[in-house]
């Protein structure tokens, strides 16, 4: 949430766990195309375990995603789009985007450790941009951990701008 829509929560007793990145870009009149050779196609119920695992090993513990809170970012929009890549028929990476009126969101991107660096991540933003573009929406927001480096020069190479307020990400502490 914003500093301002955090304010009632820090005096309600809230504690700040991280900071975000809030980054947006226009959405392109020709989108970008996929360019790494891989296979991307939509995600089915079959793939949640995969992507999960996938999930698991990209992100520390609790940013990490199980199935309710999968289900959950792709109903976070009214209309969402979960995508799969696959390289020599391996799933190596997903990513859920979604549209509200005129904007898209980059819900979620997790690229397999094993094989980062490879334009997989860089595919599937593009992906999600070409899928936006078709639905209408004008610009994409996506948010990342100010402490994730690799994440934020990903999405500033592919021309997406920090905002100039971020994002809070709040706990509840009080063991009262």
């Amino acid at each position: 949430m914003s500093a301002v829509d955090g304010r009632p929560f820090a005096e309600a007793g809230f504690a700040l766990h991280e900071r975000l990145y809030l980054l947006s870009r226009p959405i392109p009149v020709h989108p970008p195309t996929t360019t790494a050779g891989l296979r991307i196609s939509n995600g089915r119920a079959w793939h949640r375990d995969t992507v999960l695992d996938i999930d698991r090993r990209a992100f520390e513990p609790f940013w990490q995603f199980d199935h309710t809170t999968l289900k959950e970012a792709r109903r976070a929009t009214p209309t969402s789009k979960f995508r799969i890549a696959r390289s020599d028929g391996r799933i190596v990476g997903y990513a859920v985007a979604g549209r509200a009126g005129g904007r898209g969101y980059l819900q979620r991107l997790a690229v397999d450790p094993d094989v980062k660096g490879q334009g997989i991540g860089t595919d599937l933003v593009h992906d999600a941009i070409g899928w936006l573009h078709k639905r209408g929406a004008t610009s994409i927001l996506v948010n990342t951990q100010e402490r994730n480096a690799r994440a934020l020069a990903l999405y500033e190479h592919l021309g997406f701008v920090r905002q100039p307020h971020g994002l809070l990400v709040l706990r509840w502490d009080n063991p009262s």
